[in-house]
């Protein structure tokens, strides 16, 4: 499928500068190809560094309140960026609410983790309990954060004690099984802006993309589950041919005919699926 926005990808060289912290600027970004450096210069040394791939976008702050760019974007490797500006962006967001959605998730993933580091960083004086055996480091940033790697013994009783299946569901036409382990499931199809994978990832069985990224969630509470479509959501969710509304709780039982779209599954809880 041709790409909408193809007219407006312009390529850009490893090395390349796109913006500096305190440029003016109207548009944003969206990576096609290549990968991207965002950072920020404080006395001299960069601070606050991430680094963006494939799908992810950027200096969506100036294009949405006109202010100065708070970072300084380079290009890692040889690029194709998406740059779009106000108009089209309206036009984006008029033509798929989608879009508007995806980014919201974004942009609260980006918060949630820039509070998570500001707590690390402020909580790094206090000492890990229990006994170092090997440690691994996960670098956010110039920063880097010490986790215990966990004894083999721990690693055994996990592996003994892992969830139980609680459901399932079953495609129509591919019958390929779908588990359900957790007490909120999240159902969809891979979103390569905001890095999320659903719990039960429909992108293969999903051919004509009709299903939403964050399409719905099961629910699985005082042993009875519940299925309720996410906040924008374009093609319905249905139980036994019936639309269920956006954003209410809805009784599922064992087989149920669900529809994600345009796809179609049955719903099976697991005491009955091992009949």
């Amino acid at each position: 499928m041709a790409n909408p926005l193809k007219e407006f990808v312009v390529p850009f060289g490893k090395g390349a500068m796109i913006f500096s912290e305190g440029d003016s600027g109207a548009e944003m970004y969206v990576i096609q190809t290549g990968s991207v450096e965002l950072y920020r210069v404080i006395n001299g040394e960069k601070r606050f560094q991430r680094t963006l791939e494939k799908g992810d976008f950027f200096g969506e702050m100036s294009l949405l309140e006109g202010l100065p760019r708070t970072a300084t974007a380079v290009t890692l490797e040889d690029s194709e960026i998406i740059v779009i500006n106000g108009a089209i962006f309206d036009q984006m967001i008029k033509s798929n609410i989608e879009i508007a959605v995806r980014m919201l998730r974004k942009l609260s993933m980006r918060l949630r983790e820039t509070t998570e580091q500001l707590d690390a960083l402020l909580g790094a004086g206090s000492e890990p309990q229990g006994v170092v055996e090997e440690s691994e480091s996960l670098k956010a940033g110039q920063y880097s954060f010490v986790f215990n790697k966990p004894s083999a013994t721990k690693v055994a009783a996990e592996e003994a004690d892992k969830p139980l299946v609680l459901a399932q569901f079953i495609a129509d036409e591919s019958l390929k099984v779908f588990q359900v382990f957790k007490e909120i499931t999240l159902i969809g199809r891979q979103d390569p802006v905001t890095g999320i994978t659903p719990d039960i990832d429909l992108t293969d069985e999903d051919v004509k993309r009709s299903v939403s990224r964050r399409h719905a969630k099961l629910i699985h509470s005082n042993g009875t589950f519940y299925l309720a479509e996410e906040v924008g959501t374009l093609n319905g969710t249905y139980v036994n041919g019936k639309r269920i509304p956006t954003g209410i709780l809805t009784p599922i039982k064992s087989g149920a005919q669900v529809g994600f779209g345009m796809l179609r599954l049955k719903f099976v809880e697991a005491r009955q699926s091992k009949d």
